[in-house]
């Protein structure tokens, strides 16, 4: 019977939010087994600046106030609950399940709306390391770290960079020069790209 109503087609986007929320949920757990964070590495792939124009859109749904997977499983889990709880509600009332065409959209507005309040909540009792009182032009002349790719001049890597506080902050590093920056190797950074998390760096030598 249960089974029956979460696998009915009229709650299959809501069965395939939960499927993804559980698979985040998954891939997170391992990641942070291995000292791997999903999203770390998805904050740092996404360049979001809440001062440009369209950051200031985005601040409206929530984002740039949590880390995207926070956001993302705030989203997902919402949307799941709202749309099997809509549909358990109309369907006792009506005696069945109405099409997903009816409620998707009702549900999804009332989600963004929710998941906006809740990422506001969420932002103020656990703030982001990323907003710990630290200016990230401090992060100029310190050592970082490539943990993803080789930068070179036509493409850049992922980085972690340590502030004064001790709190990583994920970063994208290009070379200063013509050399390449490989993984797993040290540098110095120079200067930040364009008010971005994107910065010219050049070889650590010890």
């Amino acid at each position: 019977m249960i089974i029956d109503f979460l696998t009915h087609e009229a709650n299959a986007p809501y069965l395939f939010s939960l499927a993804l929320l559980v698979v985040f949920f998954v891939v997170e757990v391992l990641g942070l087994l291995v000292g791997m964070s999903i999203s770390h590495a998805l904050d740092g792939l996404i360049d979001f600046d809440v001062d440009s124009d369209m950051g200031g859109h985005l601040s409206v749904l929530g984002l740039g106030k949590v880390p995207l997977m926070v956001w993302l499983m705030f989203f997902l889990g919402i949307f799941t609950i709202l749309g099997y709880g809509l549909n358990i509600v109309v369907s006792s009332v009506i005696g069945f399940t109405p099409s997903v065409y009816v409620s998707v959209l009702p549900v999804l507005a009332v989600t963004i709306y929710l998941n906006r309040i809740a990422c506001g909540i969420f932002s103020k009792l656990v703030p982001l390391v990323e907003t710990d009182s630290v200016d990230t032009d401090s992060f100029e002349g310190k050592v970082a770290k490539i943990t993803l790719g080789h930068a070179s001049n036509d493409r850049y890597a992922m980085g972690i960079v340590l502030d004064i506080h001790g709190n990583s902050h994920n970063i994208r590093i290009k070379p200063m020069g013509e050399d390449e920056l490989l993984e797993g190797s040290e540098v110095i950074l120079v200067e930040r790209i364009s008010d971005s998390n994107l910065w010219h760096a050049i070889s650590y030598k010890k």
